[in-house]
């Protein structure tokens, strides 16, 4: 019985943990590629991962920095307000007083 396919890659030096998709031979098991290349056949998602971190760490490949966006301080300010006022309101519903002894009173 096949599992869920699972797929994680990095695209840049071509290495892969596969499992259930079209280039693995076996559906059950968790594969290694290397540029087309097994590198390991494996029953477990944890014993492949592993083997994919050594390999990265073989070839010395380290992820380029991301490029973070400068966030402007008087949009982040208005965002933060934004969000406490949303939260406020979704609990106020909540805390509301609904009636009481002379609600029904004439």
């Amino acid at each position: 019985m096949a599992g869920e396919p699972y797929r994680q890659t990095v695209p840049g030096i071509d290495l892969a943990v596969e499992r259930a998709t079209a280039r693995v031979p076996d559906q059950r098991h968790y594969f290694v590629f290397r540029g087309g290349e097994i590198l390991g056949k494996h029953k477990t998602l944890k014993q492949a991962t592993t083997q994919f971190r050594q390999t990265l760490k073989v070839i010395g490949w380290n992820p380029e920095p991301s490029k973070a966006r400068p966030r402007d301080p008087a949009t982040e300010a208005v965002e933060r307000y934004m969000d406490t006022l949303e939260a406020y309101w979704e609990a106020a519903a909540t805390h509301r007083r609904r009636g009481g002894k002379t609600m029904y009173r004439s």
